[in-house]
């Protein structure tokens, strides 16, 4: 299944693979990224879908 990442292109994947399989795929850390879809964050547990459209945007902390 592909499904297309904002600023990375489209990504290929096989089916059933979850966000988390697609952040470690774009080698970012699950701590360090939320994954959009809509403006809306994604659980990393959630099923990837054909042709979804995400934005990956890294978390900033600081003290």
């Amino acid at each position: 299944m592909k499904v297309d990442v904002e600023g990375e292109g489209e990504i290929t994947l096989e089916s059933g693979k979850l966000i988390s399989d697609l952040v470690s795929k774009l080698d970012h850390h699950q701590d360090s990224v939320v994954v959009l879809k809509d403006g809306e964050p994604l659980p990393l547990d959630k099923k990837v879908e054909d042709g979804m459209n995400l934005k990956v945007v890294s978390v900033v902390s600081g003290g």
